[in-house]
């Protein structure tokens, strides 16, 4: 879990730090949900909306690792690692 010390700014916002920015691949104009426990007062940022690292598509999209990845590119990586796997079985090199 990673932790940021944050001050409220006079308008009310709070800055995102640029690594968590970075590591999420959080853009400007993502929308979130805000959800406030009222018993520990604890505020959770849930994203809602948000697109494709690969092909920037807004459709279908999944979550892995923190990042947004669209079933087509998922497909599109599925197929290329099979292709890597058999033309590595078919050259006789070991497969990982």
């Amino acid at each position: 879990m990673k932790e940021f010390n944050k001050k409220i700014s006079k308008s009310g916002s709070i800055t995102l730090p640029a690594a968590l920015r970075r590591d999420y691949g959080l853009t400007d104009g993502e929308r979130f949900k805000i959800v406030v426990d009222g018993e520990d007062g604890s505020i959770l940022l849930q994203r809602t909306e948000g697109s494709c690292l690969f092909c920037g598509s807004d459709k279908e999209l999944i979550v892995y690792m923190g990042r947004f990845v669209c079933t087509k590119c998922i497909g599109n990586m599925d197929a290329e690692v099979s292709n890597v796997a058999i033309a590595g079985a078919v050259q006789g090199g070991a497969v990982e």
